[in-house]
Parts: structure tokens; C-alpha cells; sequence
């Protein structure tokens, strides 16, 4: 089902003005909106996973914690359900504004092919040499903000595009704004039931087999997941690997359910998974280590984890991957991919520009920076 189109969606666009905490997102193959709204302050703010333990909220948490990065939970202070029932409540309500929002315009990017290739080789050299089985390298693509912007009508795009993923629009004057649409669950929960996946291995939608790249790569998160969860579960279900799509590209995919033992809360868990070899490398915390030395910008909550935390006894937690950052002025998408000693330079700019896609689709109008070059 649609999203209805009388409705004005440019209404979220006026929550971000006004820097408003709140989230509104659509769950994977559901067809409910949500909205978690905070009227409380200050922020929740989160310098460990494990401290998730007792929340409940909407998490926001970057690849890296840090004190520019830290968890943020937008506290559940109003929730509504369904599309009517938001719409209704939103053009009721007055927000008085908050504090001025996050410039993004003086961060450090990586857009361009030239910076993107001598990153490269330096992640490739390191593989080569047998620092890592697996590296993730992952680049920034900005856009010139246009008057016709509005990312409440994007945020409604996504939803009519991909019934199939996770798709959520969040702001808060901690993190700035925030759109994106993710294939990949990182951790569910409902009825002391739990499930993750483990999502590697990219190809254009095709009828080609996997080739032994991708296979390997899915392969060696998979083997890191069952480790980390055999720390806290005795009872673990896997289901895969398997082909699943996301917009325009395809993934591997195995899927965990399990229940984790007496004493050990989502937050552990959290603590344990994240971030996995999908978005970081292995081993973990080499990969994580080298990639904040040179990948040459900050992640910031792209690769991180996002989604509802016990919202009605339900947390619906997903990796950060196909989004976007929302600036006053410019739009900053981000995407990565898998780096194995096999890998070829041209063909991993390729998977990102493909990945880019699921972002650029439900952009109108877009305008390229100056000298960048986009596919039609």
C-alpha cells in the first residue's frame, strides 16, 4: 500500500527547521508509519552500548562512539501509529524552535574518484599483506541542496520504493537530520525472542551466480556472528545463506534466531555485534582501528545502528546503510563495500555508486557539486 499522496509530507521538513527531536519510520515489510517524538529535555545521551540496557526510545548510534558522536535516544514522550493519526497530530500541534542545526558544509568528505582511489590502494596494501581477511572502505557523494528539497517527500518516495527495507527520517539537534533506507537488521526483539543477519556480498540484480569474492565475504561475517553469539545464546537457529534484493542491487544473507542466556540484555548484545565485519573488517578491531586512521572523514552515524528500542515491547534495530545527511545547504549520502586481496578498484567504486542509487532515486530534482560526475 502507498503512502497517500494528498497528504503534505513537507511537514517533517518543518520539524527539521524547527530541530525537533523525532523519527518517523516504516518497518520492513510493513505498511504502518511510526512517529517517536521527544517534548522532554535534554537529550539522552550514550557513551556505551550496554547503557541501552533499561532504555526504551528511538536509537541513533554511530559507527565510532565518541564525544561528537555519541548514542542519542529519542525518548518516547508522544508515539503515534498510522499515517492519519500522525498527519492529524502533526498539523494540530505548535513546536517552538530549538536550537540552530548541525552545519555539515565543513566536514571532511571523500567524493571524489581521485581521493576515493588513493584511499584505496592504501586499504588494498594492507589486505595484500595479509593485515585483513576483509576491509570495508566506504566514500561520501554530496549534493548541492536545491529549493525543491523536501525531505519529508523523499522520506515518503522511500517508502512507495522500498516496501522491502527498513526506512526511517530522524532529526535531533545532537546528530542533525537524518533519511535512509537499510536492508540489513542488525538486532529484533519481541517476546525475549531475538534475531540478526548477516548481510555481505554485493551484485547488480542479475541472474548471474555469486562469484567466490562475494562468497567469501558473506562467509566471513557469518563465522563472526555465530562466534559473538555463541557467547550468549545456547540456542541458535541459521537459516542461509540466500540472495535477497534491496532497490536496484542484491545481497548474501543469513538469517540467527535465537534467545539469549539468563542475565544478558540487548545491550550486551549490542555490544558485541556491532559493529560486525559487514561495516567494519576482520579481524574486528584491527579493521575498525585502521579504517579510523585512514579512510580520511568521520563515519558519523553512517555504518552505525538505527532504529526503535523497546517502543511497545518491540525493538527493531537496523545498520545504517543507504541514507543520507540533511544540511541546510547540501546533502551528504555515504555508501561502502566489502574489500577482499581479490578485490579490483574500478569495480568497488562501482558497488558504491550502485549503492548510492537507493539515495539518489528518490532525490528530485538533483544537482551534482560542481565537477562531480553522476550516472544517469
Amino acid at each position: 500500500m502507498e503512502l497517500n499522496q494528498d497528504f503534505d509530507y513537507r511537514i517533517f521538513d518543518t520539524l527539521i527547521e524547527k530541530n525537533i527531536r523525532f523519527a518517523i519510520y516504516r518497518l520492513a515489510r510493513e505498511q504502518e508509519l511510526n512517529l517517536v517524538l521527544q517534548t522532554s529535555v535534554p537529550a539522552a545521551k550514550l557513551n556505551t552500548l550496554p547503557e541501552l540496557n533499561p532504555e526504551k526510545g528511538f536509537v541513533i548510534a554511530p559507527f565510532h562512539i565518541s564525544a561528537d558522536t555519541p548514542v542519542i535516544l529519542i525518548r518516547p514522550d508522544k508515539c503515534i501509529n498510522g499515517e492519519r493519526n500522525i498527519y492529524k497530530y502533526l498539523t494540530t500541534e505548535s513546536f517552538d524552535n530549538n536550537t540552530s542545526q548541525i552545519d555539515i558544509s565543513n566536514q571532511s568528505s571523500v567524493d571524489s574518484f581521485d581521493q576515493y582511489s588513493s584511499i584505496y590502494k592504501t586499504f588494498h596494501t594492507a589486505l595484500e599483506n595479509g593485515e585483513f581477511q576483509k576491509i570495508v572502505l566506504s566514500r561520501t557523494f554530496d549534493v548541492k541542496r536545491t529549493d525543491g528539497f523536501s525531505a519529508g517527500t523523499s522520506f515518503r518516495k522511500a517508502c512507495n520504493k522500498y516496501p522491502d527495507n527498513f526506512v526511517f527520517l530522524c532529526n535531533t539537534p545532537e546528530t542533525g537530520a537524518w533519511m535512509g533506507v537499510s536492508p540489513e537488521l542488525l538486532v529484533s526483539e519481541q517476546d525475549d525472542t531475538y534475531k540478526t543477519v548477516a548481510l555481505a556480498g554485493t551484485k547488480v540484480l542479475s541472474t548471474e551466480d555469486w562469484d567466490d569474492k562475494n562468497r567469501k565475504e558473506q562467509q566471513i561475517v557469518v563465522d563472526y556472528m555465530q562466534q559473538q553469539l555463541d557467547k550468549v545464546s545456547g540456542e541458535i537457529v541459521k537459516n542461509g545463506p540466500f540472495t535477497a534484493r534491496a532497490g536496484n542491487i542484491e545481497h548474501l544473507k543469513t538469517k540467527f534466531s535465537f534467545r539469549l542466556k539468563e542475565g544478558c540484555k540487548i545491550g550486551d548484545l549490542l555490544d558485541l555485534l556491532h559493529p560486525s565485519p559487514a561495516v567494519c573488517g576482520f579481524p574486528k578491531k584491527r579493521a575498525f582501528d585502521f579504517i579510523l586512521r585512514n579512510e580520511s572523514y568521520g563515519r558519523r552515524y553512517y555504518s552505525g545502528f538505527i532504529g526503535p528500542l523497546d517502543i511497545e515491547g518491540k525493538s527493531r534495530l537496523y545498520v545504517n546503510l543507504r541514507c543520507m545527511q540533511i544540511g541546510r545547504e547540501q546533502l551528504r549520502l555515504y555508501a561502502g563495500g566489502g574489500m577482499m586481496p581479490s578485490s579490483e578498484m574500478r569495480s568497488e567504486w562501482e558497488e558504491t555508486e550502485n549503492k548510492l542509487q537507493t539515495i539518489k532515486s528518490i532525490i528530485s530534482p538533483l544537482n551534482p557539486p560542481k565537477g562531480t560526475f553522476v550516472d544517469e
